[in-house]
């Protein structure tokens, strides 16, 4: 079963594969160099080859920055929950009595770390904007060096990226997942994951394992999945690959030590018992709050039609490329579509466990994530392959000029986009924030005029930047989730005390869209009566309430604006 190779070659040193990052990252089929430079002046050779990369380097993130740098920041994204978390991990005294932000970290620990200390000391718009520079040029570096592995020029790697990002609203299939976006665990992973891919399909494992180590250590789905369907391309070539049963060992263990942390996680979850009570914690946390990522009956009935697309077009795009003689270009190429393949082997389990899994036992561990991204990343960058392969000559100078037109439309879209969004920052946060002039002029009250430790009742699916902005704690909110299983519920809990005697929680087999959840819940909070809002202030020790300006209660008004009213605990009123 396993195939010896020599001595020599099974001692390689991991420095030696991580050289491969920096040294092999320029393709066979670049011809700007002469034979002639070649083997009078390596130095000038290297000296060129890394300009070129950096300076692909620097076009893709500068693609990547102009649509999404400024694109929501602190916004509707996972932002606005992840970085003040960071910030009260790295900061424990900023708000300690908030209840959401207090929750254990979980396998998060290296990226709260590391961005909770730059939101404390910078803030957090400009953590946003130097968090998302640092995710798009990792991002970027991964999608250059894997480019060049396939062999692709820049405008057609641009144009793959192009055709990725911004064909469609969304970047994956359907399951709402994406690469390119807001500053959060999973970015720093997937931007790891193109160099695993690459390092995989090179064959040089040791170094892979430890870039996929880290991509588990930053987030755990998009690490895990990648390594079991990375274990599964690499047993199917386990006669060709495996020098030896101890290089196989290597490679386990380098992967085991880097993903330790997030491995320590998942045992910790899986042993922990599911507390008792009405409703399972997995239920809640797939038919409530992510049904958009995890329940196949929450998705558009046509939602099919974008899988069979992309499977047809990778499948054409194999086609054309197998026509060319054999090379080990070739063999990455057909290596990344097999790859492609296997990341849908979760995604068709979870297709075919949805109908039976009622309370999101299984469905809760994200099977559709890699294969929702993964497939039209890839069969895009093959699409592009395709499309480099079959055009030579002037044909070829024809379709790079194309590309650039294209290219340049298309930035010329993103860049008028771009300083629509750079003037609007003058005015952060906005509306893009989720919060208009009042609920701005509210969190400043609050802010100014309030306990640092007072506990403020407020809508749970309106105000969400309400925590970082009036640094105060308050009881729950939709967009907060905790990840633990006594979190979920607890957070059911609280949000069933914000909407009263109304149940805005949606019937078992119901499709819910994430506007009829947040109305529910508008609904179920603006119908409190001023006995359960005391009820509700008095249960989690608040000492003020936030509610609409239509909606009185006999309580002691602190503070009104045209949209809101702050009611306080004590009988003192205006």
């Amino acid at each position: 079963m396993w195939q010896s190779y020599s001595r020599d070659a099974d001692t390689t040193i991991l420095s030696n594969d991580y050289a491969l990052i920096l040294g092999s990252i320029t393709p066979v089929t670049n011809k700007m160099i002469s034979s002639h430079s070649i083997q009078t002046n390596p130095v000038n050779q290297e000296r060129t080859h890394w300009k070129q990369v950096l300076v692909q380097i620097l076009v893709v993130t500068a693609f990547l920055s102009l649509g999404f740098l400024l694109d929501g920041n602190m916004g509707g994204g996972n932002e606005v929950n992840i970085l003040p978390f960071a910030r009260q991990y790295a900061d424990p005294t900023w708000i300690p009595g908030d209840w959401y932000l207090n929750q254990p970290p979980g396998y998060r620990i290296p990226f709260l770390a590391l961005f909770g200390s730059m939101a404390a000391a910078w803030g957090f718009l400009a953590t946003s904007l130097i968090g998302r520079l640092l995710c798009y040029t990792l991002m970027a570096s991964g999608l250059v060096f894997l480019g060049r592995k396939l062999g692709l020029s820049l405008p057609l790697l641009l144009l793959a990226v192009g055709l990725f990002l911004y064909v469609d609203d969304h970047q994956g299939i359907v399951a709402r997942e994406w690469l390119v976006g807001g500053v959060e665990p999973k970015a720093v992973a997937y931007g790891l994951l193109l160099f695993v891919i690459g390092l995989m399909l090179t064959g040089h494992y040791r170094l892979m394992a430890l870039l996929l180590g880290l991509a588990t250590f930053f987030h755990i789905f998009v690490g895990g999945w990648a390594s079991l369907v990375i274990g599964g391309w690499l047993l199917l070539r386990r006669h060709h690959h495996f020098r030896s049963i101890r290089y196989l060992g290597s490679i386990v263990g380098i992967y085991l030590i880097a993903s330790a942390l997030s491995i320590y996680t998942v045992v910790e979850h899986l042993l922990t018992p599911s507390p008792t009570g009405a409703v399972e914690p997995s239920y809640v946390y797939v038919f409530i709050r992510t049904p958009h990522h995890l329940n196949p009956l929450y998705w558009s009935q046509q939602w099919w039609i974008k899988l069979a697309v992309y499977l047809l077009v990778l499948a054409l795009s194999v086609g054309v490329l197998r026509r060319k003689q054999q090379s080990s270009e070739n063999a990455v190429r057909m290596g990344l579509a097999e790859f492609t393949l296997l990341t849908l082997i979760p995604f068709g389990l979870g297709l075919a466990i949805a109908p039976f899994d009622d309370q999101g036992k299984f469905l809760q561990y994200y099977p559709f994530r890699l294969g929702d991204v993964m497939l039209p990343l890839n069969t895009c960058l093959l699409f592009a392959c395709a499309l480099e392969q079959s055009f030579t000559g002037k044909a070829r100078r024809i379709l790079l000029f194309l590309c650039i037109v294209l290219l340049s439309g298309a930035c010329s879209i993103q860049a008028v986009q771009f300083h629509q969004a750079l003037v609007a920052l003058s005015e952060f946060p906005s509306e893009q924030q989720g919060i208009d002039s009042e609920g701005k002029a509210l969190c400043n009250w609050i802010r100014t005029n309030t306990p640092d430790d007072a506990v403020i009742v407020t809508p749970p699916a309106e105000l969400t930047p309400f925590t970082w902005l009036a640094q105060r704690p308050t009881v729950a909110k939709f967009k907060f989730i905790p990840p633990t299983k006594v979190g979920v519920l607890d957070w059911y809990e609280r949000l069933s005390d914000l909407s009263g005697t109304f149940n805005p929680w949606p019937q078992p087999g119901e499709r819910v869209t994430f506007s009829k959840m947040k109305q529910a819940l508008i609904t179920g909070y603006n119908s409190l009566t001023t006995d359960q809002a005391q009820g509700v202030m008095s249960k989690y020790g608040a000492d003020y309430l936030v509610t609409s300006s239509t909606q009185p209660l006999d309580l002691a008004i602190a503070y009104r604006n045209s949209r809101y009213i702050l009611y306080a605990k004590s009988s003192d009123g205006e």
